[in-house]
């Protein structure tokens, strides 16, 4: 930035904001050299480069996007959908669409910005038209702000984006699509001032963990020195400082320090002169674990990611870390799933459009839970859900066929389509008697009998 272009910053800043004494200037010179200056979000060749390279950088952006979409991430449910269309549509969507949302997910917190594009057969510069890919080609593409861009000033003001990848040949380079083809997913939500920059992006996740991540690396680096010279081997030669007087002594003593350390490296012995003497200095660590350990967490609290995702150390002390696995899925539901919500819903409903040649009103997105549970809740979970639907049958609101759809949906008893198909779908052949009992629990025979009366046709 030239002094002009600053001074014009300074001005109309102060202005705005009212700054026009030599505290709000002063004050103004260090948003400018500090934000404007350094944004890290418009470096992107540092920060593609920090993510190859880096461990720990990589770990930062992809954990929270795995964990977001753990075992599938997410269920649909329609009640104008029978099973088998639903899992046709939950299989392609799997199969096709989760990873490329996820590739979106990791370029909107690495970068501030992520894109998808929705490729088919119709002119990516034209309108989309849904109505026209039943049983045709449709594909998803995810880009990073950098790969794929706004033909406006803003992100907001956007009507076209232009795509470029050189990987893909002509047919992938400057290619004009249509602001309906697409979607995009930002980062970190900032200030006005810092997101005119970014053009209406969000930005990088690393842009408020800069000085954390740097005391991270110097203490990495300060470690490595630290243990090159952990032991040091000194050798005293009497009347050393003389010897350097002249050019033949000060050859004669690298000579004497070089085959002494070839002595002592290959053969485990030292050989010297009765004056002369040697001893070994060996460093402490004291202190060194206690400072690393603060750094760490600070780095963990900036992340808001539980300390043993990170580092790999379960909790410490009395704490379980259930406190911090609850703060970290609160975490990924708030800055993840609600805000990817609208773009799996538009996925969705492209892939309906493709599959069935119509749109699903009632077409619902059930996230599934983020909390690994023991064998001992999912059994006392899947128990309850059991009795639930047991007292729906009694109660004459569910036939046998939709509870034993559901239980077979849920993966808490396996039905074949076979078996599916034999079972009853009204209230005629159930066991009124039977029905009755209240205690119709997992754990007895008297709800396996009523399990079987289900499969009675």
């Amino acid at each position: 930035m030239t002094e002009e272009n600053k001074q014009q910053v300074e001005n109309g800043l102060a202005t705005a904001m009212g700054l026009n004494d030599l505290e709000g200037q002063m004050t103004q010179d260090i948003i400018i050299n500090n934000a404007t200056n350094n944004l890290l979000s418009l470096n992107f060749v540092p920060l593609a480069n920090t993510y190859k390279s880096n461990g720990f950088a990589k770990l930062a952006v992809d954990l929270p996007v795995a964990d977001c979409f753990r075992d599938g991430g997410f269920e649909l449910d329609s009640a104008t959908l029978n099973s088998d269309e639903l899992k046709e549509l939950q299989e392609t969507i799997e199969e096709k669409d989760v990873e490329i949302i996820k590739q979106c997910l990791r370029w909107g917190r690495l970068y501030g910005g992520g894109v998808i594009l929705c490729n088919t057969n119709q002119k990516p510069d034209t309108p989309f038209n849904p109505e026209t890919i039943y049983k045709k080609p449709v594909e998803f593409l995810a880009c990073d702000r950098w790969q794929c861009y706004p033909l406006a000033t803003s992100l907001y003001l956007a009507e076209q984006f232009l795509l470029q990848d050189n990987m893909m040949g002509e047919k992938g380079n400057n290619v004009i699509f249509d602001a309906s083809r697409v979607k995009t997913f930002s980062g970190e939500v900032q200030p006005y001032y810092i997101r005119n920059q970014l053009q209406g992006w969000g930005a990088s996740i690393f842009e408020s963990i800069i000085p954390q991540l740097n005391q991270y690396i110097k203490a990495n680096s300060v470690i490595l020195e630290l243990l090159d010279e952990a032991k040091i081997d000194i050798l005293k030669i009497f009347d050393m400082a003389s010897l350097l007087g002249s050019a033949e002594g000060e050859r004669l003593v690298k000579r004497r320090a070089e085959l002494f350390a070839l002595q002592k490296s290959y053969k485990n012995m030292g050989v010297m002169d009765s004056q002369d003497d040697y001893i070994q200095k060996t460093m402490t660590f004291a202190g060194l674990n206690e400072m690393l350990e603060k750094i760490f967490l600070l780095i963990c609290s900036s992340l808001r990611i539980p300390y043993s995702k990170v580092f790999g150390r379960g909790a410490s002390g009395f704490s379980s870390g259930e406190d911090d696995l609850e703060n970290y899925n609160a975490m990924i539901m708030s800055e993840l799933r609600v805000p990817v919500q609208p773009i799996v819903k538009w996925i969705a409903n492209i892939r309906c459009y493709q599959l069935f040649g119509r749109k699903v009103d009632d077409l619902t997105i059930n996230w599934k839970p983020l909390r690994v549970m023991t064998e001992k809740e999912k059994q006392e979970i899947d128990s309850g859900k059991i009795s639930s639907y047991m007292q729906l049958l009694q109660a004459r609101v569910m036939t046998p066929k939709q509870v034993a759809e559901k239980l077979n949906q849920e993966e808490i008893v396996a039905f074949s389509e076979e078996e599916l198909n034999e079972i009853d779908d009204s209230f005629e052949n159930i066991d009124d008697e039977l029905m009755k009992q209240e205690d119709i629990t997992v754990n007895n025979s008297l709800w396996q009998r009523a399990l079987g009366k289900l499969k009675w046709n």
